[in-house]
């Protein structure tokens, strides 16, 4: 189920984790229980056109999704040491698409750890399994789950006043049920340095020189369609963090990305990532959440290499009352397909996504939660048959023990 460096290391963690545990005078543990119902109107992403009863054996696209999950979370801390560990286990029923039903078993690890208390980092280790979404795969009678790993360490090492080294090393692993028209399953280890200046405000400055080095999975070469094997990508990644007071704070960054190709050099990109988002605290009762984003991400296909995204976020939230606090989201994002693996001039593909959503929570007790939302969500392209349009609705409730 994991891989080997991956086992090593949540062993080690879990170990660790255990020994901890039982020297705690508190309980650290806590039991997650949780019941979500949600329907969509339109789970496979279908544009308006679409002859539903041909592709799908139904009049419609909607569907009604239970979502039962047990887990728990654990919480220690001895001397300089922080040790967390979460794993639950999610069960997903559809009612009228009963294939696309699974249970996915997830994972977070972590241990925050101080050698001394000027060199200090954490390691970590996860696991996910989800459903890919049907906006980009349409393989409509078949289930395609996505598993993503990965695991890491990043360390800080205080110089002197407010310098900071800081330096790190990751792996990852996406590997899918069914192949994807873009987003081959992958793995990847990176590797990362630089240097981080502290204000005394607690605002940060950081320069970072990340180089990763990455496998197309299941890709054989020659390959017809110009996809390769392997990749390798540098970035020089600058981020601001500037805490503005009052619960209040702002994050900018500006990348520079360069991916290459070791067989098919057409394939090969590059250009800037950048982002700003604002955390504004307007009132004790009041909050926003507002941010824009530039970026860019691999996107190989017979006409393109690269997709370009710059994406809109707003989110207000109001606390009616200490327990209970309404929440909109809404999001805007254009996305271009670049480049092109061949000479001959192809028609840029384009499209609009747009989704609104809005959601109540309530906390009537401290180990018992409620929340409802209703959301659209839409997208429009320039290509055919990429249109769509769909509407959610859920109910949940979560239980702590």
């Amino acid at each position: 189920m994991f891989s080997k460096p991956m086992r090593i290391i949540l062993g080690l963690l879990l170990t660790a984790l255990c020994q901890l545990t039982f020297a705690q005078t508190q309980d650290p543990l806590t039991l997650i229980a949780s019941y979500t119902l949600q329907t969509d109107s339109n789970i496979f992403r279908l544009p308006a056109a679409a002859n539903t009863q041909a592709l799908l054996g139904r009049a419609d696209g909607s569907e009604q999704i239970a979502v039962s999950a047990l887990g728990f979370a654990v919480k220690t801390k001895q001397s300089l040491q922080q040790f967390e560990f979460s794993a639950t286990a999610i069960d997903y029923q559809y009612q009228n698409f009963s294939y696309l039903s699974f249970t996915a078993a997830n994972f977070d690890a972590a241990w925050r750890w101080s050698f001394t208390p000027r060199w200090h980092g954490s390691l970590t280790a996860t696991r996910k399994e989800t459903l890919n979404s049907f906006a980009d795969y349409t393989g409509y009678n078949n289930r395609n789950v996505r598993l993503d790993t990965g695991t890491a360490l990043d360390s800080e090492y205080e110089i002197d006043g407010p310098w900071r080294l800081v330096a790190g090393l990751s792996g990852n692993r996406e590997a899918n049920q069914a192949a994807q028209v873009a987003g081959s399953d992958f793995s990847n280890t990176a590797a990362n340095a630089g240097v981080r200046y502290a204000f005394a405000s607690g605002s940060n400055i950081t320069f970072r020189t990340i180089t990763y080095q990455g496998s197309y999975l299941n890709v054989v070469i020659p390959s017809a369609g110009l996809l390769d094997n392997a990749y390798a990508q540098q970035d020089q990644d600058l981020r601001l963090h500037w805490d503005l007071g009052g619960g209040s704070a702002a994050d900018a960054n500006l990348t520079y990305s360069a991916r290459t190709h070791p067989n098919y050099v057409q394939r090969d990109w590059d250009g800037f990532n950048t982002g700003l988002n604002l955390n504004w605290l307007v009132t004790g009762k009041s909050s926003l959440v507002a941010g824009y984003q530039h970026q860019l991400g691999d996107y190989a296909t017979a006409s393109s290499n690269y997709s370009q995204t710059d994406t809109l976020t707003l989110s207000p939230v109001w606390q009616i009352r200490p327990k209970a606090s309404l929440q909109l989201q809404s999001t805007y994002a254009q996305v271009q397909y670049m480049g092109s693996p061949t000479t001959v001039p192809t028609l840029a593909r384009r499209d609009i996504n747009r989704s609104l959503n809005l959601s109540l929570n309530w906390q009537p007790y401290d180990k018992l939660s409620f929340s409802t939302s209703v959301g659209t969500l839409s997208r429009g392209s320039s290509q055919t048959g990429f249109d769509y349009d769909a509407s959610q609705l859920s109910f949940s409730a979560q239980l702590f023990y």
